[in-house]
């Protein structure tokens, strides 16, 4: 069984907007040339939106944005685009992207944002458009949150590319991304899935390895490691880290089977049973959430579709996801 591959998960309803850092600190939001900074009216109006979203008010937030669209401010539309995008209304968030774009054309974080929304719909050739026209943005920039934001677009470059299967490209990417400032866990994580679909399991193992130094208390990690342990032949070794990620990812169809199959081969057999017979009713699971969420990015507006998206998550165990999208429904009804 494939380790779960997150390059496919796209962006998550639990973001929260750092409002104070887009009005206190304007020149990380725009490019070199200041963009123009707001009105005491809208920046109080941008305040009640990150206290709306602070208590996951997503609706109420959008409302006051969508009262301040009128305006020439960047910041609002970019804004309106994010919160957008979280309720998966992402031709509504791209036309909010575009009304930054017009305001500030060089407004730092757009064309990025664009990215992962076309990534996440699967519009792979324009996810790699986008970004590269963030990267273009970035070029001269020399600060370390620049460095920083450089390595982000890199990084998701090379999920894409891993995506259209140009596995040369991705790993270009990747490497590249890991020359910056604030080098990700994440992108050691998904180098070592890139190797282990290329059958290269011991670069793989050490790729993998790296992300759990970076991030030790990441449980995907653990079953990333733990995988590839097993794949490589130290059965032995592969035990604890697959037990953790059972324990800590109890939704995760890959940490029930490979635990499974790990004990198998120690000779428990008896202890091996459960976690390979959950793997099934776990695969149906995560295909149920990857249909919800599908449904929801249908019709973001129906209250039924972010129930049975809440119900699945917290059926998964998935709690933190489940109490965002049930308090969006609940928005909805009122």
């Amino acid at each position: 069984m494939a380790i779960a591959n997150r390059a496919h998960s796209g962006p998550q309803i639990a973001w929260r907007p750092a409002v104070a850092l887009l009005l206190a600190a304007p020149a990380l939001a725009g490019c070199r040339a200041l963009p123009p900074q707001p009105d005491a009216g809208t920046r109080e109006g941008l305040w009640q939106v990150q206290r709306a979203l602070d208590r996951s008010e997503h609706l109420v937030a959008l409302d006051i944005l969508d009262s301040l669209a009128a305006s020439s401010y960047p910041v609002v539309h970019y804004l309106r685009g994010r919160v957008l995008s979280d309720l998966f209304r992402f031709d509504e968030a791209a036309s909010a992207y575009e009304a930054a774009l017009e305001s500030d054309p060089r407004y730092r974080n757009v064309s990025y944002q664009l990215g992962n929304n076309a990534f996440y719909v699967g519009q792979n050739r324009m996810a790699l458009r986008h970004y590269g026209q963030e990267a273009r943005h970035l070029r001269r920039l020399r600060t370390r949150q620049d460095s920083a934001a450089k390595g982000a677009v890199l990084r998701q470059m090379g999920r894409v590319y891993a995506r259209l299967g140009v596995s040369d490209s991705a790993e270009v990417a990747y490497r590249q991304s890991l020359a910056f400032a604030g080098a990700s866990a994440e992108t050691w994580a998904w180098l070592a899935q890139l190797k282990e679909i290329d059958g290269e399991f011991e670069q793989a193992l050490e790729h993998a390895q790296r992300a759990l130094e970076s991030a030790p208390s990441n449980a995907e990690y653990h079953l990333l490691v733990g995988t590839l342990l097993l794949r490589t032949g130290a059965i032995e070794a592969a035990e604890r880290y697959l037990m953790r990620a059972a324990a800590e990812l109890p939704w995760s169809a890959s940490a029930h089977y490979n635990l499974g199959r790990c004990l198998l081969q120690l000779g428990r057999s008896e202890e091996a049973a459960p976690f390979l017979a959950a793997t099934d009713s776990l695969q149906e699971l995560a295909s149920n959430i990857v249909l919800a969420r599908f449904a929801v990015r249908r019709n973001p507006d129906l209250v039924g579709d972010w129930l049975v998206l809440a119900s699945l998550y917290r059926q998964s165990g998935q709690t933190k996801e489940a109490a965002e999208a049930f308090a969006i429904a609940r928005q909805l009804n009122n």
